[in-house]
């Protein structure tokens, strides 16, 4: 388990969590507050339990739950995620892909809606996988960087191929040219890189800011 437990977080823990996610939403901390939402219950959300508690903007929405999937990645991966296990999920994702616009769809095809979905997981699964490359270890090291920057030129491509491909003249080419050398690149962090910072999980550092008095703050950091 991370060292920030947020299952066991009470409803003040989660709504100083949520001061830190943006301005935008704290009109929304007393609704918060009044219906007692815990760590537990906020692992589990969804959109609909955002309406319940009368967040209805998409916008507004959309902030939380990015903020929610950041919970859920530490309270859940952070002790064994690493880079190549990211890679090795962004690998299976694009060789899938891949050879399912081989063997279902003709050059001349639109993309089906399931193809749709598949290329949006795998630009969700591009985005932790940039996340760690910008990380000390790995970023200002030219291997990485290089690296880096070809899952990101790769990444965006699918993404605005993947807005119903209404940006591309061949979304079937495109696309099949795009997971290809996305499942080759993803492969060589898995087989090729020999680093063993790769598999080292992450480690995650708690800041604490308490306030003594009104021009004097104490804070403590713990890491592990």
């Amino acid at each position: 388990m991370a060292y920030v437990n947020v299952a066991e977080w009470k409803p003040d823990q989660v709504t100083e969590w949520l001061k830190g996610l943006d301005t935008i939403v704290l009109p929304y901390i007393q609704s918060f507050l009044n219906n007692r939402i815990t760590g537990q219950q906020i692992l589990g959300f969804g959109p609909s339990d955002l309406e319940l508690l009368g967040i209805k903007k998409i916008g507004h929405q959309e902030i939380i739950l990015e903020g929610i999937e950041h919970l859920r990645s530490i309270h859940y991966e952070l002790d064994r995620e690493n880079l190549q296990l990211l890679a090795l999920r962004l690998s299976c994702l694009s060789h899938s892909l891949h050879n399912e616009l081989n063997q279902s769809h003709s050059e001349s095809q639109r993309l089906t809606t399931q193809i749709l979905a598949d290329i949006a997981n795998i630009v969700t699964c591009v985005k932790p996988l940039i996340s760690w490359l910008d990380r000390p270890g790995f970023s200002g090291q030219l291997e990485y960087t290089e690296t880096r920057s070809q899952v990101l030129s790769l990444g965006l491509r699918m993404a605005i191929c993947g807005q119903r491909d209404r940006f591309a003249e061949a979304p079937v080419i495109d696309m099949r040219d795009a997971s290809s050398k996305l499942a080759k690149l993803t492969d060589s962090i898995v087989q090729d890189m020999t680093d063993p910072l790769i598999l080292q999980p992450a480690s995650l550092e708690l800041a604490t800011v308490k306030k003594r008095s009104s021009d004097d703050l104490v804070s403590t950091i713990s890491a592990f």
